[in-house]
């Protein structure tokens, strides 16, 4: 070894899952560079002996133990199974759900391309053409250049720069990304007054009535609205088109037929599944579906834990048959709001309760604006070992100023304590 250099993870000591897992959940992220191993590589060395690494082994550790008892549990209930009898239900069943199929709907899937990076991007032109990441503790977003090195959000800073050392960081700046948000919703609620957001970046929209009242076809009136966006923002938008909320990879048209879509569906990762996460992905593949097209091979294990793994859903996603309700979520639907910071690591108290003030005041700005107010006040944090808690304090008289929200934190106390 030469000296000064640094020894290099086997990632044949490694469990392949961990491995994975220390990837991150946004390895699918647009723009990626297609073969992963050498960027999974990178980022497994770099993360070794962090405090970032060992909370990923932990958890890697705890999903395995699950899907060990899951696997046991499966082999239990599965002795005796009379499996033609259960193939024959759920072959019926997969008969009514695919009669309950409506193609009639027009849904579109709008979200943003790299949205935080390119508002950033407004504001800072010199940062064209340039790798950069938004957020300094953890990423929010990259821009495209910086996924070519395979940075992507939800990423450690000090990994990304492993990956791409001439990485340009800058700090997020969320009174612009909501500015902007707004002026991207009102633009979408032209062609949807219904349409249901997703986040500050991305939507679901009925278009049915605006195309049949403007004569319009799908693609067109989608293109019209991309361009909406564009000229008002300067910012573009990908959208997937298709008969219900089911998301297609980027900008994509499905044909309204059920085996187009189907054959769609056959070769789709579960992980693009909407709801279905890493853990969800690494426990379906415990029991061989990694695929839509693998749950009809395994409807058998599925129906028998239907408990464990929801045959309807399933089926569901197999089929490519998802809601075509578009509409916002009600107020009576709604149990919480919240308001949330990702900043780099503070040992500082005061600078820590500075960082909660600040929260406080959006939270209370938020709930204005809706005519909120709340009795339980929840406070989830994140220590730098990334290890997640969450305090709750719930009280006999309603909560809303920021000051309320600050003082009767249960955060706060926690740090007062912590430092004392």
């Amino acid at each position: 070894m030469e000296p000064g250099s640094e020894p290099q993870l086997d990632l044949s000591q490694e469990t392949e899952t961990l491995v994975k897992r220390l990837a991150g959940p946004s390895s699918g992220k647009a723009g990626l560079a297609l073969d992963q191993t050498e960027i999974n590589r990178i980022i497994a060395d770099a993360s070794k002996g962090s405090k970032f690494y060992d909370n990923e082994k932990r958890k890697d550790k705890e999903l395995t133990e699950r899907i060990n008892r899951i696997k046991k549990e499966k082999d239990e209930s599965m002795r005796g199974v009379d499996i033609r009898k259960v193939e024959a239900a759920v072959d019926q069943l997969l008969v009514q759900l695919q009669a309950q199929r409506d193609l009639s709907q027009i849904i579109v899937h709008v979200d943003m391309d790299a949205f935080f990076a390119s508002v950033e991007l407004l504001y800072n032109p010199e940062l064209a053409g340039k790798p950069f990441g938004v957020g300094r503790g953890v990423l929010t977003t990259a821009s495209y250049e910086a996924r070519k090195y395979g940075v992507r959000s939800g990423m450690p800073g000090f990994i990304a720069k492993k990956l791409c050392p001439d990485l340009i960081l800058v700090s997020n700046n969320f009174s612009r990304y909501s500015e902007m948000s707004a002026k991207v919703m009102d633009i979408f609620r032209r062609y949807d007054p219904n349409m249901c957001p997703a986040g500050s970046d991305e939507a679901y929209l009925n278009i049915t009535e605006y195309s049949v009242r403007h004569g319009l076809t799908a693609e067109v009136c989608v293109q019209e609205m991309r361009k909406a966006v564009h000229a008002i923002t300067q910012l573009t938008v990908s959208a997937g088109i298709a008969p219900n909320k089911n998301k297609p990879n980027g900008q994509f048209q499905i044909p309204f037929d059920s085996a187009s879509i189907k054959a769609f569906m056959h070769h789709l990762s579960i992980r693009k599944v909407p709801g279905i996460g890493r853990v969800n992905e690494r426990l379906l593949e415990s029991i061989g579906i990694k695929t839509c097209g693998d749950i009809y091979m395994h409807r058998v294990v599925i129906s028998v834990m239907d408990k464990r793994f929801g045959l309807k859903f399933l089926l569901q996603t197999h089929l490519g048959i998802a809601s075509n309700i578009v509409e916002p979520h009600l107020r009576e639907e709604r149990k919480s709001i919240g308001a949330e910071r990702t900043f780099s690591s503070l040992g500082d108290k005061e600078k820590i309760l500075q960082k909660l003030q600040e929260i406080a005041a959006e939270l209370e700005k938020d709930m204005s604006r809706n005519g909120w107010t709340g009795r339980t006040v929840t406070l989830k944090y994140k220590l730098d070992t990334y290890q997640v808690f969450t305090r709750a304090k719930t009280f006999d008289r309603y909560v809303f100023t920021k000051e309320e929200l600050y003082l009767v934190s249960p955060f706060a106390a926690c740090v007062q304590s912590y430092h004392e």
